[in-house]
C-alpha cells in the first residue's frame, strides 16, 4: 500500500468531490497539503475490521468493498464506495477501532488524512470541518443500519441489503416522544437502530401498564402491519432513539422480492401474539445501559461502579464508562464534553451503541456537574441510578434538580449507600418522598450480597419469592427458605399475602430460620393469638395478634428492609388489591392477615377497610414478576388447589340448634353444615383457587411449590412441625428438578 505526495491530477479530482464550497480556498490548500496518494492493486485489503486505526481515506478512483464480519465468521458485504466517498471515518472522530474490512475491487487512488492533521485542521478551520464531517456523517449511521438489518433478517446479500435499505425511512425519535399510541390507526413498522422503546396497554381500570422494553434490532408496530388494526399499545421513547421505518406498501413489494426477509417480520409478530396469549405481564427485555448520577457532591460513585461492574460482570460483558474513560479510549482528551451541537456528538453516540452492542451492559458514570458528558449519560440511558450517601440530606442536588429539568424518561431507581457497620437503614421515606422513583436499592459497599442483589435488581434478572396465604399451613414457607439457603439461591424480593405475608415480613427483615421456628412455636397457643369478643364485626378482637406483630416488627418500616418486601391486602371499599410497599411493617402485616369475620379490618390511611389479601391475590405473582422483570419468580402455594367436596347436609333454612346437634350426633339429628369460622375462610380461598387453575397465571412463575397440605386444618397452628418439613422437602425436590431444567411453573 505505498504511500506518496499527491499528484496534482488528483488535487483536482479532491477539489471536486470533497473540498468544495463551503471550504475556504486557504483551507483546502492546507488540507491538500497534509494528505498523502494511497494506491491500491486490485484486491489489496486497506484495513481489517479489529484493528486500531487513526487515519481516514477520500476515494479518488476506483471502488472498495466494505464487509462486516460475524460472530459466527461469516462475512457480508454491506456497501462498495465509490470515487467521492470516504471510509475510516469513526477511527478519525473516535479512535475506535476498524469496525468494518475494506478491500479494493480495481485498482484504487486515495488520498490519506492522519488523525493528527485532521485535529490539527479542525483547530484552523473548525467550521470548515464541521461541514465535512456532517457530510459523511451518513455513512456511520449505515454501518449502524446495515449491521442491525443483518442481525434482524439473517445474512443476506448486498442486492437485498440495498432493496431493504431503499425503502427504509431514517426516524429519529427524542426521549419521551410518543411513536404512536393504543387505538391509533396505521400500519408502519419500525426497526430500533439505537436507543430503547416502552410499550404499554391501558387496563380496564385506567392504569397503564407495562408490556415490555425493546431496544436495538427489534421491531415494533408489526402487528397493525399485519393485520391492519389499530395499534395494540402505546409507544414511547425511554431514550434518545433512532429508528427505521417500513410502510405497508414498502413491506408489501419487498414480501414478493425479498420473502426470506420478510419473513423475520411476520415471525417477530407472530411470537409477540403467543406471548400475549400466554401472560399477563410480559417478560421485559434487560436494561443495557445504565447511567450513575451523584445525588450530591463527593458521593463515591466511582467506588460504587466499581463494585457494581464486578457484580454485573459474574452473568454479562460489561463496561464502565467515565468522561476520562471515554477520553482514554478514543485518545482524544475532552471529546466526553463534546456539546450535542457538534457532529462528533453523532460520532460519540455512534460509538456507545457499538459499545452496547459488545457488550451486556454499558455503566455511564456522570459527572458530579451539569455537563454535556452527563446530559448524555442521561440521554443514553435505559435506566437511570441516583446514588447517594444515606446520611445526606435527602433534598434533591442541583444536578437531580437539573435531571428533572431536562426531561429524562428513562425509569429512575435510587442507590442509599450504608456504612458497613449499619444494622439497619432508617429514614428511608424521607429520600422517596422528595423523588419520583420506580425503585431504591440498600447497600453497604463492603456487603457482597448486598451488591449483588442491587446488580441482579438493576439488570431486571432479580429472583423473587411469593408466599402465598394459607393460615398454619403458611408454616411450609419456613421449610422452602431453608431449602434455599441449602442450594445457595439468594432471594432479591419477597412478596406475600395473609400469613404468607408474615414470614415474608420475617424474611425481608432479616430473620434466620431458626428465630423463625421459634415464632412459629410460639403461634402454636391458640391461647396466645385468640381473644374472642361480641361478634359485631369479627369473631375476635385481635388485641393479641396486634401485641404479637408489634413486638416482632417494632417500628421498622418497609421501604428501610435490606430485602425489598411487598405485601398484599385487599380494600373492601373499592375492591381492589391494596399493595403495601411503605409504612410500618407490622401495619402491613396485620392488614394481610385480617381474615374477614375471623379478625378485624384495619383502617387505611385513606380510609380503605382492609382485610386479609387472600380476597384479591392469594399468590401475587403478577406483582412479582412485574419487579422482577426478567428474573425468575419462584412461589409457594400452601392453599389446596383441589375441590373440597363434603357429605353436606341441609336444607333452605337452616337451626344453629339443628346444625350444632347434627355435629355432636344427638337426638338422632343427621344434619351437616359447615361451621361459620369454616364458611368464612373457605370464601377467602375460592378466589385464589381459581386463579391458581389457570394456566396463564402459573406461567408468572418459573417455579411453583405446592406442598401436600390438605389434611391440616387451616388454624393447625400446633401442627407447625410437621407442615415445615412437608414445605422442606417439597421445596427441595422442585428446586432440583428446577435447576435440571424442568420448570414447573409453566
Amino acid at each position: 500500500m505505498p504511500e506518496s505526495p499527491l499528484p496534482p491530477a488528483l488535487r483536482a479530482l479532491l477539489v471536486q468531490r470533497h473540498f468544495h464550497e463551503p471550504f475556504p480556498p486557504a483551507g483546502v490548500d492546507e488540507l491538500i497539503a497534509a494528505l498523502d496518494h494511497v494506491a491500491l492493486a486490485p484486491g489489496a485489503t486497506l484495513m481489517r475490521q479489529g484493528d486500531a486505526g487513526d487515519e481516514l481515506y477520500l476515494v479518488l478512483d476506483g471502488r472498495l468493498s466494505v464487509g462486516v464480519e460475524h460472530d459466527d465468521g461469516t462475512t457480508t458485504t454491506v456497501d462498495e464506495i465509490g470515487p467521492g466517498g470516504v471510509v475510516g471515518e469513526m477511527a478519525l472522530l473516535t479512535g475506535a477501532p476498524r469496525s468494518a474490512t475494506v478491500q479494493s475491487i480495481g485498482r484504487c487512488d486515495l488520498a490519506r488524512l492522519s488523525r493528527a492533521d485532521f485535529e490539527r485542521l479542525a483547530a484552523h478551520y473548525p467550521e470548515a470541518l464541521q461541514e465535512f464531517l456532517r457530510r459523511i456523517l451518513p455513512r456511520l449511521r449505515r454501518t449502524q443500519l446495515v449491521r442491525v438489518l443483518t442481525e434482524l433478517f439473517g445474512d443476506l446479500d448486498e442486492a437485498a441489503l440495498r432493496a431493504i435499505e431503499a425503502r427504509l425511512a431514517w426516524v429519529p425519535l427524542a426521549g419521551g416522544a410518543t411513536l404512536f399510541r393504543e387505538g391509533d390507526g396505521g400500519d408502519d413498522v419500525y426497526i430500533v437502530v439505537n436507543g430503547r422503546l416502552r410499550v404499554t396497554t391501558t387496563d380496564r381500570d385506567g392504569r397503564e401498564r407495562v408490556l415490555e422494553e425493546i431496544g436495538r434490532g427489534a421491531a415494533v408496530g408489526e402487528l397493525a402491519l399485519l393485520t391492519g388494526e389499530t395499534r395494540a399499545a402505546t409507544v414511547v421513547a425511554v431514550r434518545d432513539s433512532d429508528l427505521l421505518r417500513l410502510s405497508k406498501a414498502a413491506f408489501d413489494e419487498l414480501t414478493d422480492t425479498q420473502p426470506r426477509a420478510m419473513m423475520q417480520v411476520a415471525r417477530a409478530a407472530a411470537t409477540r401474539l403467543r406471548r400475549g396469549a400466554r401472560r399477563k405481564v410480559q417478560r421485559l427485555r434487560t436494561a443495557r445501559t445504565l447511567a450513575l448520577v451523584p445525588a450530591h457532591a463527593n458521593i463515591p460513585v466511582a467506588l460504587f461502579a466499581r463494585r457494581l461492574e464486578q457484580a454485573l460482570a459474574r452473568g454479562e460483558s460489561t463496561l464502565r464508562l467515565g468522561s476520562a474513560d471515554v477520553d482514554r479510549l478514543l485518545a482524544r482528551p475532552g471529546i466526553a464534553q463534546t456539546g450535542d451541537d457538534s457532529v462528533i456528538h453523532d460520532a460519540i453516540v455512534a460509538w456507545l451503541s457499538g459499545q452496547e452492542r459488545d457488550h451486556g451492559c454499558l455503566l455511564l458514570e456522570a459527572d458530579a456537574e451539569w455537563t454535556p458528558w452527563t446530559r448524555r449519560c442521561l440521554r443514553q440511558a435505559d435506566r437511570v441510578l441516583i446514588v447517594a450517601r444515606a446520611g445526606d440530606d435527602p433534598a434533591p442536588g442541583p444536578l437531580e434538580s437539573a435531571l428533572r429539568d431536562a426531561g429524562a424518561h428513562a425509569r429512575r431507581e435510587l442507590v442509599l449507600i450504608h456504612d458497613d457497620a449499619t444494622a439497619m437503614p432508617t429514614g428511608t421515606a424521607a429520600w422517596l418522598e422528595a423523588r419520583e422513583l420506580a425503585a431504591h436499592h440498600h447497600v453497604r459497599l463492603g456487603n457482597e450480597r448486598d451488591v449483588g442483589r442491587v446488580a441482579r435488581r438493576v439488570s431486571g434478572l432479580a429472583t423473587g419469592l411469593v408466599m402465598g396465604g394459607g393460615g398454619a399451613r403458611g408454616f411450609a414457607h419456613i421449610g422452602m427458605l431453608r431449602a434455599l439457603s441449602e442450594d445457595g439461591i439468594d432471594v432479591d424480593v419477597v412478596g406475600g399475602t395473609s400469613f404468607g405475608g408474615l414470614v415474608a415480613a420475617a424474611c425481608a427483615a432479616g430473620m434466620p430460620v431458626e428465630r423463625m421456628m421459634e415464632l412459629a412455636q410460639a403461634f402454636a397457643s391458640r391461647s396466645k393469638l385468640l381473644d374472642r369478643t361480641l361478634p359485631m364485626t369479627s369473631l375476635l378482637a385481635g388485641a393479641k395478634v396486634t401485641r404479637i406483630l408489634g413486638q416482632l416488627f417494632g417500628e421498622q418500616r418497609i421501604e428501610d428492609l435490606w430485602t425489598p418486601l411487598f405485601l398484599v391486602s385487599s380494600g373492601l371499599s373499592r375492591a381492589s388489591v391494596v399493595l403495601h410497599r411503605h409504612g410500618e411493617v407490622w401495619k402491613a402485616v396485620r392488614a394481610s392477615t385480617a381474615i374477614p369475620a375471623i379478625f378485624p379490618p384495619m383502617l387505611g390511611d385513606d380510609g380503605e377497610v382492609l382485610v386479609d389479601g387472600n380476597v384479591m391475590n392469594n399468590m401475587p405473582l403478577d406483582i412479582m414478576r412485574e419487579l422482577c422483570e426478567n428474573g425468575p419468580v419462584l412461589g409457594l402455594n400452601p392453599m389446596p388447589t383441589a375441590d373440597k367436596v363434603k357429605a353436606y347436609r341441609f336444607g333452605a333454612s337452616l337451626s344453629g340448634w339443628s346444625a350444632l346437634f347434627g355435629r355432636l350426633g344427638w337426638f338422632g339429628i343427621r344434619t351437616r353444615a359447615p361451621s361459620i369460622l369454616g364458611l368464612a375462610m373457605r370464601a377467602t380461598e375460592i378466589n385464589s383457587a381459581n386463579r391458581m387453575r389457570q394456566p396463564s397465571f402459573r406461567a408468572l412463575a418459573d417455579l411453583i411449590v405446592e406442598p401436600p397440605l390438605a389434611e391440616y386444618p387451616i388454624l393447625a397452628f400446633d401442627k407447625y412441625a410437621p407442615i415445615v418439613d412437608i414445605g422442606y422437602r417439597s421445596a427441595k425436590e422442585a428446586l432440583a428438578g428446577w435447576s435440571a431444567g424442568a420448570m414447573p411453573g409453566d
